[in-house]
């Protein structure tokens, strides 16, 4: 996407990406408290340290605290009673979950080091309006700790990417497309004058902008899951990074998983292209045996996959129909097929990882194929992955296969 990308989405299409991208086969990693593991984490922090001030993670959907959006609901009436809605709504997600398509505290803990690794919490709503909303107030978050840490990672899981995507709009757009947004997204914040609620966030972005503060911000971003969304700004982004857990179809190109409607019944083929077994960046060899199709909710959640909004406040049905038509025209729910059935893997920016992942404990194919990104017994691997990948100048000059 180009510099004043202005909120465009991204192009579903079949053709061969001209964005950059790769794909590896990753044997089963090292596992926490196993020295090879410790030695990758250590490397790891050891690049982010030199590199960034911060890292964040976001989490994706339903994982967060208001994820049907009644917390807020309750907040617009009783503004005092939201927040600690919302933070017995994420205590008991993260009770839940766990690690499944969750970034736990325990993952935070692994890769912290002298740096601070937040872990920023949205509502988790499937919704365009809920995604802005949350760009609005990470992007306030960040702002919070600019003048300490102006060089961040943001490390985000499923929709945590469209919502980076919206920051890097939001940071490259000529004012009057970003007043524009924000004018649009402002009903998502209710009781503005009140301090003690979220909706602060969007009067402390405009004041951002509005002073230069946002000028000292720099973004480096890795996105794992990310469905093909909401367009990128050159602008507004230093490095970009998506990984995708992917698995070759007979018959299909290789930046390709497309799905099958048979029936009325949608499903991903289990077969594997001829030469799908190839060296791992751990140097080992996946066998032919396995039987994944890969992350099928990277490819289910595209645009148009949304739920209704809160069906009992007509505000904020208007705001969501509204922000779809400001940064998703022409992916509308009566598109979703046409576009789902594209199969699309490979952003259109940035450097795009198609990983082939083991699945000897079944973590590869759990929960759609979506989880395995947020699971600890990865995180090695994928530390190793993002320093070689984005950071590969910073120490050992490694980087990953390139096909």
């Amino acid at each position: 996407m180009p510099a004043k990308n202005h909120f465009q989405h991204q192009h579903l299409t079949a053709d061969q990406p001209d964005a950059s991208w790769s794909t590896i086969a990753a044997a089963f990693p090292t596992q926490p408290g196993d020295a090879a593991f410790e030695h990758s984490i250590k490397r790891f922090v050891s690049t982010i340290q030199r590199q960034l001030d911060s890292l964040w993670l976001v989490h994706g959907t339903f994982v967060g605290n208001d994820a049907l959006g009644i917390f807020g609901q309750i907040e617009r009436a009783i503004p005092t009673l939201g927040p600690t809605l919302k933070l017995l709504g994420k205590n008991l997600t993260d009770a839940l979950a766990g690690d499944t398509g969750n970034f736990s505290n325990r993952f935070a803990e692994q890769i912290s080091g002298a740096f601070p690794v937040n872990r920023f919490t949205w509502s988790g709503e499937n919704s365009h309006s809920g995604r802005c909303k949350a760009a609005i107030e990470l992007l306030a978050a960040m702002v919070e700790q600019i003048d300490t840490c102006p060089r961040v990672l943001l490390w985000g899981h499923s929709h945590a990417g469209n919502i980076a995507a919206l920051v890097t709009n939001l940071i490259g757009a000529e004012p009057w497309c970003r007043d524009a947004f924000l004018e649009l997204a402002t009903p998502l914040f209710p009781a503005a004058h009140n301090p003690r609620v979220a909706s602060s966030a969007l009067q402390r972005v405009r004041e951002a902008f509005a002073n230069g503060t946002l000028e000292k911000l720099e973004l480096d971003i890795v996105n794992f899951g990310t469905p093909v969304g909401y367009g990128w700004d050159t602008g507004g982004y230093r490095k970009l990074m998506h990984v995708v857990n992917h698995r070759p179809v007979i018959g299909q190109p290789l930046w390709l998983c497309p799905p099958v409607n048979v029936a009325g019944r949608w499903f991903f083929s289990n077969e594997k292209t001829d030469d799908a077994s190839e060296v791992s960046v751990t140097g080992s060899v996946v066998g032919s045996e396995e039987q994944v199709s890969g992350d099928m909710i990277q490819i289910l959640g595209i645009a148009g996959s949304e739920f209704l909004p809160w069906l009992l406040d007509q505000s904020t049905r208007d705001c969501e129909t509204a922000l779809q038509q400001f940064i998703a025209p022409g992916h509308a729910r009566n598109e979703y097929i046409r576009h789902a059935s594209i199969g699309a893997r490979v952003a259109n920016e940035g450097v795009s990882v198609l990983v082939e992942y083991d699945n000897t404990n079944g973590l590869a194919a759990a929960t759609m194929g979506h989880s395995i990104y947020t699971r600890t017994a990865w995180l090695g691997f994928h530390c190793d992955l993002v320093r070689k990948t984005l950071y590969s100048g910073d120490d050992s000059g490694e980087s990953v296969l390139i096909r």
